[in-house]
This record gives structure tokens, C-alpha cells and sequence, in this order.
């Protein structure tokens, strides 16, 4: 199917918007346009870009991956005044940066990262958490995101779109999308830095959104659980989950 949109949309203060519409997907299907996005965080956002959202977006609904510090010590911007369904559902299962700190000493690329985390406690719940509010096509058009949109946001996108049929190419293909806004964002924390902007003490693969990684994390899914459903049918999912987010996003 020929793309009739632009994946990337940009805004000059919302960083890694992207549409994750026009994959194909099982049984000849597509991913509708337009309907579900995937992003950084809004704490910039101007009057401007929320009128973009609301108007030539049609923004309905915001899902929030951040911990609970993160959305205390950064906010959300101008979505707290938009009306706009808004929903946090941390991708995070501790606010402790010695945990992460302590994740991140025997990872060597962010496919490790990632599995470290799908593997803690409750974390598999909080992937079904944010999939229903997906599945649910009174809250399209919509947008998950988290602080930068590559890792919580990449994971999240990573498995919907395994569970909607989409090939691992094409998974591992729009994950990449997000390494050239990483240099955007290095560049940018080494030359002006933020109040409560990403640490720059962090591990160098850190910054990458490497195609080995997404084909790590989808692998090692692949191998332990036998798929990515496998996976979420270890943590509770239910058994229509699946059939509901085709409904909504597939045309």
C-alpha cells in the first residue's frame, strides 16, 4: 500500500513524533494512518503545536510511559489544559536511578536494557495496561510516548505491532527511525542543556536505537516465550486482546 502520510510529523518542541500507520500486517490487512502515534514528551509543547494535535491531528488521547517522578518533575506541558483524555501508566517498576544505574553496568546494547525490563515484576502488566487502552478505538486518534520515545515507547510500538502481524523487518526498521533524533538530542544536551534533561552520565549505547537491539529483544521474546504473544499470555493477557487491537487498527 502506497504511503498516503508522512511517518514523521514534525513539531519544533515535541521530539520523535511518528505515525505508525501503513505497515502491512497479517492477512493482507494495513495499519491505519493516522490513528495511533508514538512520541516524545510534551513538556515544550506551544499553544501552536496543541493546536496542530487537536485540530489537524484530531488528538484524542495521551498514554504517558514515565514513572511518576518523571511526570511530578517534568509535567506534561500544555496537555494538562487541552481536553484530552489522559492516562499514565509507568513504564518503570521503580523511580530508584541506582537500579537503573545498576541495569545498565553488565548491558552492553539497549536489546539487554529492554529485556531487563520486560523481566521485572508487573512489568508484562503494565504492556496489557497500556495494549487495552489501544484497543479501545474510542481513544484514537492517539499517542504513546515517554521521555525521548525510543526505549519504553519503542518497546511498546515493538510489540504491538508483532501482535498486529506486522514482519520483524518492518518493527526493527521503524524502531531505527528514532537514532537520528538521538543525535538531534545529544547535540542539543551538549550545547544548551535543560532543567531535568536526560542524564549525560549514561552509557554511550544509550543514545543509539541500534537495529541489533530491536532484533535482540524480539528474538529472545521469540525463543523464551514463542512469541511476543506468548509473552503477554505469561503475564495475564486476555484472550480477545489480540482480535480487539486488529479491529481497531487494521483496515
Amino acid at each position: 500500500m502506497a504511503e498516503q502520510y508522512s511517518r514523521h510529523v514534525k513539531f519544533e518542541n515535541v521530539m520523535n513524533f511518528r505515525d505508525l500507520g501503513g505497515y502491512r500486517a497479517r492477512d493482507g490487512c494495513t495499519v491505519a494512518w493516522r490513528r495511533l502515534f508514538r512520541s516524545g514528551e510534551f513538556r515544550n509543547l506551544t499553544r501552536g503545536e496543541l493546536e496542530r494535535l487537536t485540530g489537524e491531528i484530531g488528538l484524542t488521547s495521551v498514554i504517558d510511559l514515565r514513572s511518576s517522578m518523571e511526570v511530578e518533575r517534568q509535567g506534561i506541558g500544555l496537555l494538562a489544559e487541552a481536553d484530552i483524555k489522559y492516562c499514565n501508566i509507568a513504564f518503570k517498576t521503580d523511580d530508584d536511578p541506582g537500579a537503573n544505574a545498576s541495569r545498565y553496568e553488565h548491558c552492553t546494547n539497549m536489546g539487554e536494557f529492554y529485556l531487563e525490563m520486560a523481566r521485572q515484576k508487573d512489568y508484562g502488566k503494565r504492556i496489557i495496561e497500556a495494549l487495552e487502552v489501544i484497543a479501545d478505538p474510542k481513544n484514537h486518534p492517539m499517542v504513546f510516548h515517554c521521555a525521548v520515545g525510543k526505549d519504553r515507547t519503542g518497546m511498546l510500538a515493538a510489540v504491538l505491532l508483532s501482535l498486529l502481524g506486522v514482519a520483524e523487518k518492518d518493527i526493527i526498521e521503524d524502531y531505527a527511525l528514532s537514532e537520528p533524533y538521538m543525535d538531534e538530542l545529544l547535540a542539543r544536551l551538549k550545547n544548551n542543556p535543560q532543567k531535568n534533561d536526560p542524564p549525560m552520565d549514561i552509557p554511550d549505547y544509550f543514545w543509539k536505537a541500534s537495529p541489533e537491539s530491536m532484533e535482540l529483544f524480539l528474538s529472545t521474546l521469540q525463543r523464551e516465550y514463542g512469541s511476543v504473544r506468548g509473552y503477554l499470555t505469561a503475564q495475564g493477557a486476555g484472550g480477545s486482546l489480540v482480535a480487539r487491537l486488529e479491529k481497531a487498527l487494521l483496515i
